[in-house]
């Protein structure tokens, strides 16, 4: 069995594993109870869980740890998997991750949603990401866009046949490069705005089928509720901003509620 690191944390247990994208430094994982499922924990980044089993890019693990023992009273059970955390006063949040109807699709089912507390901090920091990513992504289009030009041109570059497709075939070579360097550069973006918002999270749910998702004893104050689809053939993102003035229940609206800026900064 392989192991990968991190710190000692508060139990002894195994279950699935999602990675909550790396930033600079090592990010901090969240601990689902299996693939797509319920949120049990997030610990940081370098906890050193043992993996027992690895299937479809997920990965089962255990980690030991000490926590004190119980003082007082038991401990109240846990929740049934799936349900939002116990009420402790404060409002309710509920929402679901919407189908794009542009690009089309499902809605965003067994999706890890984020409750984050919007401010200064987090805004100066998913901006400073986002002017970083695009312009990292920007610079490889601008190489993509001038190796096909290049490539357009190669075989009327000579007038010896295997020369010109000698010409051609390298450059084919370099712009399969510089497009996987893309495609890198977008998860590796994803991943980095992902990490913003579990820096900032405050409260953490799994979609249900039909991607609505709902957030329990919310105090006053402003959030950004986000969520990544990290599928690999047309990834997604939802970012949904509101503000908690008391108690009751606020009902997002998919379209109102939508941030203008996206999660993922909107990189395709």
């Amino acid at each position: 069995m392989k192991r990968i690191l991190a710190p000692a944390l508060i139990v002894t247990a195994q279950f699935s594993l999602l990675s909550a994208a790396s930033g600079e430094g090592a990010a901090d994982l969240v601990l689902l109870d299996h693939p797509k499922g319920t949120w049990l924990a997030t610990v940081r980044g370098e906890t050193v869980l043992t993996v027992l089993e690895e299937r479809d890019g997920w990965r089962r693990v255990r980690l030991e740890g000490w926590t004190m023992a119980a003082q007082g009273p038991a401990a109240a059970p846990a929740p049934e998997a799936g349900a939002p955390p116990a009420a402790a006063g404060g409002a309710r949040i509920l929402g679901v991750l919407a189908p794009d109807i542009r690009a089309g699709g499902a809605a965003g089912a067994g999706v890890l949603v984020l409750l984050a507390r919007d401010g200064e901090a987090l805004d100066a920091e998913h901006r400073i990401g986002g002017e970083e990513c695009g312009a990292r992504v920007r610079a490889l289009d601008r190489q993509i866009e001038g190796l096909g030009i290049e490539l357009q041109g190669s075989l009327n570059s000579s007038s010896n046949f295997r020369e010109a497709t000698t010409r051609s075939d390298q450059i084919k070579a370099r712009l399969k490069v510089a497009e996987r360097e893309r495609l890198h550069a977008i998860q590796d973006c994803r991943e980095r705005a992902a990490a913003i918002f579990q820096r900032h999270a405050v409260a953490r749910a799994i979609s249900d089928g039909d991607g609505r998702f709902g957030f329990e004893g919310v105090v006053p104050g402003r959030y950004r509720i986000v969520a990544f689809d990290p599928a690999e053939d047309r990834p997604r993102s939802w970012s949904l901003g509101c503000v908690i003035e008391g108690t009751g229940t606020r009902i997002l609206d998919p379209r109102a509620d939508r941030t203008a800026s996206e999660a993922d900064w909107g990189l395709r």
